[in-house]
């Protein structure tokens, strides 16, 4: 009976619900392994990662290194773009805040946003330890009153003996947003109008910087007029924009704002948090900031998680006794600000959040910690084997105030102040598949389009080798299947290509070139789909890719 079952059951069942192969409606499709590195975010090149752990690896802290400590940077530094010129030296923009408290504001009641913000100027030897050189372009506060409006200090006198430079935006497009034109390379937003630019605008050397600058013919997004990356997949521009109202109930979430004509724009939430993340009043977890970039094949999402205490009515009783909803956002909500990555496959649309669930960067856990809040990152800046990330950091709760003039700041005895803060990890590191004992990873049907497989992986406690096996259909139960089931890889190896014809790899490196024994060249394999196996013990691979 059970074999009967078996039988006339289970067919019927197949009929009614038939499988999809995850690969979609060709199940011998293959997926092309260029100079890209495939990063290990998800299982979409992967067939079988058994025995692996997905880990999240953390930038290494190096601190504040360009303060706010200018009667100009009262309230905050945070970074627009970091460069480096061709000696190697390097260069920022950034934006210096200070407070302009003024109790009988008729525009801005509320003093937590009375503030002047101007963009800045700021140069490195070495990107650690920065200069703020005196530019005499705009008007400044000389001093600080930290008696008058306490604890808000108020700026006082002005001069131009300051670094501070013409607000603007500006966003490389080429080496992070996917386009191909040089004369769009550079997304620059100035004067309330959005431009292209061919070369990198220097506006501090080059008086004649605005004459490079070419109407775009349209806009950013309406919203914070920003511009991000080319999505060639969509063929349209894009930002990932936060508090994008009217998306913005019933929490922070991420708008993805496309054009592609930057004329008529459209917005779509397209990241918030899910119920797999906090909802406690306590902890109530909020999609902040993303700062997205395009890098090998997918665009990353530099996330900045709020983790808002909707419990503590702002401000306490005397803003609380005057709310209608006291215990509800947004008149209640203060929290600490971590960042977490996450990545996107299909231009922004939509976000993985495998990787996503932790902190990529913890928040300082003291209210004081000097990152507390982990909030606007620049791109990485690619400084040898290593990714810089400067980001600004802030020594205190977010705190999201209603409009009262009663309102002075969370802290009795104390502003919150944010400075610049950097973080460094080695290139494309941010995830990798580990394992203690041997275990053996095996990609989907691949191309290899290259002559040479190189891994980033860390193998210097361990070993890896590496071996690549036909994908075709092999004949199973004695010959009565053909199965694509990946073990069967292991033991059909190409010739030349086995574990044993593999060199051992016992080396930590980003950029390491795998090299069989008998020297074999990989453009053989051009016309044929594999797959590729490695065999890692004590381990972590973070990606790999075809060397051109």
């Amino acid at each position: 009976m059970k074999d009967f079952l078996r039988h006339i059951f289970l067919p019927g069942i197949a009929l009614l619900f038939p499988i999809t192969d995850v690969r979609g409606s060709d199940p011998d499709a293959t997926i092309p392994v260029t100079q890209n590195w495939q990063l290990l975010f998800d299982q979409y090149i992967l067939d079988r990662e058994t025995g692996f752990d997905r880990v999240v690896h953390h930038p290494r802290p190096v601190g504040i290194v360009l303060p706010p400590d200018k009667p100009w940077e009262s309230l905050s530094c945070a970074p627009l773009f970091v460069g480096r010129n061709q000696d190697g030296t390097f260069f920022m923009y950034y934006s210096a805040t200070w407070w302009t408290p003024d109790p009988d504001s008729k525009v801005q009641p509320d003093r937590a946003v009375q503030y002047t913000r101007v963009g800045a100027y700021a140069t490195s030897r070495d990107g650690l330890h920065w200069e703020k050189p005196v530019l005499g372009m705009v008007e400044g506060p000389t001093g600080v009153d930290r008696e008058k409006y306490r604890p808000i200090p108020s700026p006082t006198g002005s001069s131009k003996e300051n670094n501070l430079v013409v607000p603007f935006a500006m966003r490389d497009l080429a080496v992070y947003g996917n386009v191909s034109n040089p004369n769009q390379r550079y997304a620059v937003y100035y004067n309330e109008h959005a431009y292209f630019a061919k070369d990198l605008p220097d506006v501090v050397h080059d008086p004649n910087w605005t004459n490079k600058l070419v109407d775009c013919g349209g806009t950013f997004s309406p919203r914070f007029q920003s511009l991000e990356f080319w999505d060639n997949i969509h063929r349209e521009w894009v930002a990932m924009v936060h508090a994008a109202v009217p998306h913005w109930l019933p929490a922070r979430e991420i708008a993805r704002f496309s054009s592609k004509d930057l004329v008529q724009w459209r917005s779509d939430i397209a990241f918030a948090a899910d119920s797999a993340d906090s909802h406690a009043q306590q902890d109530y977890d909020e999609a902040m900031y993303m700062t997205s970039y395009y890098g090998d094949g997918v665009v990353f999402g530099l996330l900045s998680w709020f983790h808002s205490d909707r419990s503590n009515p702002d401000n306490g009783p005397v803003l609380n006794k005057d709310a209608d909803h006291p215990n509800l956002w947004p008149w209640a909500r203060k929290g600490a600000v971590e960042m977490r990555i996450t990545f996107s496959r299909d231009g922004g649309r939509t976000w993985d959040r495998t990787c996503s669930r932790e902190a990529w960067i913890p928040c300082g856990t003291e209210q004081d910690s000097y990152d507390r809040l982990v909030i606007s990152p620049t791109v990485p800046l690619r400084v040898g084997e290593e990714d810089w990330f400067y980001i600004g950091d802030y020594d205190g709760d977010q705190v999201t105030t209603q409009a009262n003039a009663k309102r002075t700041t969370y802290y009795s005895d104390r502003v919150r102040k944010g400075g610049i803060a950097l973080y460094t990890q080695k290139h494309n590191r941010y995830v990798s598949l580990r394992t203690g004992r041997k275990e053996i990873l095996i990609t989907k049907p691949v191309k290899l389009e290259g002559k040479a497989l190189q891994l980033n992986v860390e193998a210097n406690r361990g070993l890896v080798r590496v071996a690549i096996a036909s994908a075709d259909l092999i004949s199973t139960l004695r010959g009565t299947t053909m199965s694509t089931a990946p073990h069967l890889a292991e033991d059909n190896p190409l010739p030349g290509f086995s574990f044993d014809d593999c060199l051992p790899i016992r080396t930590n490196s980003v950029e390491f070139t795998v090299q069989f024994k008998n020297g074999t060249d990989l453009k053989d394999l051009h016309r044929r789909p594999v797959r590729v196996l490695f065999e890692i013990t004590d381990a972590d691979l973070y990606c790999f890719r075809m060397q051109q």
